[in-house]
């Protein structure tokens, strides 16, 4: 069983590894879990094929041709019997036989993504288990399996599959929200969804010599900020922004000025402080003079729209899964609060990954 066990978990690691670098095919992750395709692993993800396509796959009637119970891996003088698959002893040699049943269970079990494999990722996986097979015997011989390491590796790699199965239920529990959710997470949130269409007039605070005295930066400082005072007036008045900027640029010798139009904006695209200022604004609106780190900016609202439930169904449902995944998973977690010595690991170093979201080491 250990041994099983232990060569379920190495194929799971490889599996991600071959899967990864297969064109089409992501390596396992939590968030890319997707339940409608659980059950059909070798399905193809574009159903156009291309004529490499054709060379490289076999033909549907091919495969449907391979019965549950014909071998699809046949391995002579390899006396493994711990593993899926039969041996058969002929005189002093062994063959040891793994059927389509045998190794489409294995690979749907550590197809952790329930992504589509492809032929040549179907492939690799069949080569190393293959040789991990072959190599079985030898590690047996050296009496590998009943190491004080083989065991540990086992505890650590028990632990991680039984965290990353967990972490899977998890999503295909919370990953797909039903239509009454979405509809109460937009009516409830609408002003998330707002645009605004907005053309921005900058500018620069830091076009003055960093090695000019204090009072001269002040003195340069107040000029900038009655550039953009008068820059802000025309903008009141009606005046194109692109011209206002134009014309600052060019009485403060800058150079080529950068466009005004900032295109459609959202709430989260500005600093609270503006961002409450603007979506104040009607369009035609004038924001105040802003002042930023760099710049000072001035905000002219030409429309704004709420978008339709219709055009964010995905993105509410992407949130909604995503803030129920972190709720369920903090509810394992949150309970427990781990000590760890710093005379050994020394300082934090960098805040850990949130559950669910980072590959294990």
């Amino acid at each position: 069983m250990r041994r099983r066990l232990l060569l379920f978990l190495l194929l799971v690691i490889d599996a991600g590894i071959l899967l990864a670098q297969t064109p089409g095919i992501a390596r396992p992750r939590e968030y890319q879990f997707n339940p409608t395709q659980a059950s059909r692993p070798f399905e193809s993800a574009n159903p156009k094929k291309t004529a490499s396509d054709e060379q490289s796959q076999p033909s549907s009637n091919i495969e449907s041709s391979v019965r549950p119970e014909d071998a699809v891996i046949t391995l002579h003088g390899v006396c493994a019997s711990s593993l899926n698959g039969t041996a058969e002893k002929k005189g002093e040699s062994c063959t040891t036989v793994v059927s389509r049943g045998e190794f489409e269970l294995l690979s749907n079990s550590i197809n952790l993504a329930g992504k589509p494999i492809s032929m040549g990722a179907r492939q690799t996986l069949a080569k190393t288990y293959a040789e991990y097979l072959v190599y079985e015997q030898a590690a047996k011989k050296a009496g590998l399996e009943n190491s004080e390491r083989f065991a540990e590796i086992m505890r650590w790699l028990r632990l991680r599959m039984l965290t990353d199965l967990l972490r899977q239920e998890i999503v295909e529990q919370y990953g797909k929200p039903s239509e009454v959710e979405v509809d109460r997470y937009y009516q409830g949130n609408t002003a998330e969804f707002e645009r605004m269409h907005i053309a921005r007039i900058l500018i620069p605070r830091n076009v003055h010599d960093d090695e000019s005295a204090e009072g001269d930066k002040q003195e340069r400082d107040k000029k900038l900020l009655a550039v953009a005072n008068q820059a802000r007036d025309r903008a009141l008045k009606g005046d194109n922004p692109d011209q206002i900027q134009k014309d600052a640029y060019s009485a403060l010798k800058m150079g080529a000025a950068p466009p005004t139009d900032l295109g459609k904006q959202a709430r989260k695209d500005f600093v609270p402080e503006e961002s409450a200022e603007l979506f104040s604004l009607k369009p035609g609106d004038v924001s105040k003079v802003e002042t930023e780190l760099a710049s000072y900016v001035i905000y002219k609202v030409i429309s704004r729209e709420t978008l339709p439930e219709n055009e964010v169904k995905e993105q509410i449902a992407r949130e909604i899964a995503r803030r129920n995944i972190e709720k369920a998973n903090q509810a394992i977690t949150q309970s427990v609060q781990p000590v760890y010595n710093e005379k050994y690991f020394g300082p934090p170093v960098a805040e850990p990954p949130a559950p669910g979201k980072a590959a294990h080491p």
